[in-house]
């Protein structure tokens, strides 16, 4: 039989950790934020009616909630990703040293014969061959082994991913390379050995520094125009494709008012744990070489962000994302350091870490690449955002430009927040938090200085 303490601690960890106060959980349930206190302390049970409205706002299961097979015990809950996160590095480290053996049946990931055998399904003529592997490289996800495919004509430089965290990079990576160019040539997508044989984006130069006054800097800000076309090109290959997106599904904040909601609510509470920070001198001045010279005033932008986004992105629940209307698949993820251009003539470009690849608004991409990162400023991006738009509507159709605007003022208005939940989290990048701010100022508030 359930103890009811016990589902009251389960009810409050579930609510913190979706980043709720009782009264917020208690405007979703429309019931008083007295009755959750009661639920908490353990003096009342909910109505059962309301039990999947509680599911679907936690994102979980009804059994979650009510915890049938084991006591709940909150401290436990909390330790529970440092554990996972040491059984992670644990495994990576088995499979390096099984990767290390000398003996090839005791290696993880593909043989050569197999290596060879995908290969050769891209380029049939490739003769006699040698291969030559690195020592593998742990990551939090997988295990990278970089390695070289040499013969007399030619020589690959690919890497292969093994998994043992997340690998939903691999649908990402399986869905994109078959239609769209700007992403490494993939050789191996095996689902069920968690395994991805790629080329090594080798010879080619990561836009992770593309603020510098230097030669990289100079190609990524020449070549602004190519990037956008070859964005545009991808989300138009996936735009309302059914098929495709509901294999990458859309993101959970997406799958119901009730949970954009809760989003919403969540990132407004990063705010507040930021502004608190500031006023009570928790965050430093400088970082990195970064200086934190933010305006008090400033901050009436954050709650306007969230008032406009209760408005105008909660009915897209219905109106866009559940009919599938001028919806795409988008990379998720999209900010210059997962982004290469080749240095060779006729510069291509190509996108890496697809694992938040998903179904969205093509603007989300747009806001995290130019109002985090490229350029914020209305002004000064409006011919960077008609590019792609034009781009976009060389193969859709009926997407309009005041609608494409629209968009993208929300997704600007959400990606306000990302930089806040990094500064909260001790990355304090006040550069990227300025550029949002800047961006929600000439965009969606309409106000230049």
């Amino acid at each position: 039989m359930l103890d009811i303490k016990q589902f009251g601690k389960r009810i409050a960890f579930l609510r913190r950790q979706n980043g709720m106060s009782q009264e917020q959980l208690a405007d979703l349930l429309g019931i008083s934020a007295q009755a959750i206190s009661k639920w908490e302390n353990g003096h009342t049970m909910p109505d059962t009616s309301l039990l999947p409205v509680l599911a679907q706002i936690f994102q979980c299961s009804i059994d979650e909630i009510i915890m049938p097979a084991y006591i709940f015990d909150p401290e436990i809950e909390e330790k529970k990703m440092d554990r996972m996160d040491w059984q992670a590095r644990h495994l990576a480290d088995y499979i390096i040293g099984q990767l290390g053996g000398t003996k090839p049946e005791e290696s993880i990931g593909l043989e050569d014969a197999a290596v060879i055998e995908a290969v050769r399904r891209v380029h049939p003529n490739l003769g006699n061959y040698q291969i030559t592997r690195r020592k593998p490289e742990a990551h939090k996800r997988y295990v990278s082994i970089y390695m070289t495919v040499a013969t007399p004509q030619q020589e690959l430089r690919l890497v292969e991913k093994v998994y043992y965290g997340d690998d939903k990079e691999l649908l990402g990576y399986d869905l994109l390379c078959r239609h769209v160019l700007a992403v490494p040539q993939v050789y191996c997508v095996d689902f069920d050995k968690k395994i991805l044989l790629m080329d090594e984006v080798a010879d080619s130069v990561q836009g992770i520094h593309f603020d510098e006054v230097s030669e990289r800097g100079a190609l990524f800000r020449s070549q602004y125009g190519i990037l956008l076309k070859e964005i545009a090109k991808m989300h138009a290959v996936f735009w309302e494709n059914e098929n495709a997106l509901k294999k990458v599904g859309p993101d959970i904040r997406h799958k119901s008012k009730e949970n954009l909601l809760a989003h919403i609510n969540g990132m407004e509470q990063d705010f507040l744990a930021y502004r608190e920070k500031e006023e009570t001198g928790r965050i430093p001045k400088v970082w990195n070489g970064l200086s934190n010279t933010i305006d008090g005033d400033t901050f009436q932008y954050f709650a306007d962000a969230i008032g406009f986004l209760k408005q105008r992105y909660i009915p897209m629940i219905e109106e866009r994302f559940q009919r599938g209307k001028h919806i795409t698949m988008i990379h998720g993820d999209l900010h210059p350091g997962n982004i290469f251009l080749s240095k060779s003539p006729g510069t291509s470009v190509k996108m890496i870490d697809l694992e938040a690849v998903r179904a969205g608004l093509c603007t989300e991409d747009l806001a995290m690449l130019m109002a985090l990162h490229i350029e914020p400023d209305k002004a000064r991006s409006k011919p960077f955002l008609d590019h792609y738009y034009e781009c976009l509507c060389r193969n859709v159709k009926g997407y309009s430009y005041e609608m494409f605007l629209d968009d993208y003022k929300i997704a600007i208005a959400e990606a306000l927040f990302y930089p806040i939940r990094l500064i909260n989290g001790g990355i304090c990048d006040f550069s990227m938090r300025d550029r949002g701010i800047r961006a929600y100022e000439t965009f969606v508030a309409d106000r230049t200085l």
